[in-house]
């Protein structure tokens, strides 16, 4: 298994058992019902991770109510994905690597008590994220389905 694989895996249970949700495809995209999450995982030592352009694209094609759940090591961050995209992820302002797909790079930061995701291509962008429990985040996501 590569660290990608190993990265991925890490709390995934919380999202398929103690959630619920559905996996889509071998994406970070977790579903159930009208509920959309986006649950990429930042495992490595410079607490960073990346938000596929496709991923985003699926996201806005339907009608769901969207949360980012970051699996930041043992923890899970959470935030209202509509607003996470419309704060930090400009439209035109990506990486687009010679070799793969167009994705945008972000850092988790911790300072004054506080997480913030920090977009690489634009270090100034700074948006809090909330950690949440399992069970704070299952209340959450069951009065939004």
């Amino acid at each position: 298994m590569t660290d990608k694989q190993n990265s991925m895996s890490v709390n995934k249970h919380v999202l398929t058992q103690d959630l619920n949700l559905r996996q889509y495809s071998n994406t970070a995209i977790f579903l159930r019902g009208q509920l959309f999450v986006l649950s990429p995982s930042a495992q490595n030592q410079h607490n960073w991770f990346d938000l596929s352009k496709v991923n985003i694209d699926r996201y806005q094609e339907k009608q769901y109510k969207g949360f980012l759940v970051v699996r930041f090591f043992d923890k899970l961050l959470v935030a209202d994905l509509d607003r996470f995209i419309r704060e930090m992820m400009p439209t035109n302002v990506y990486v687009q690597p010679s070799s793969g797909r167009p994705h945008w790079k972000f850092n988790i930061k911790f300072s004054n008590s506080t997480h913030y995701i920090v977009n690489q291509q634009n270090p100034n962008k700074r948006y809090p994220i909330r950690e949440f429990s399992v069970q704070q985040l299952q209340e959450l996501l069951n009065r939004k389905a």
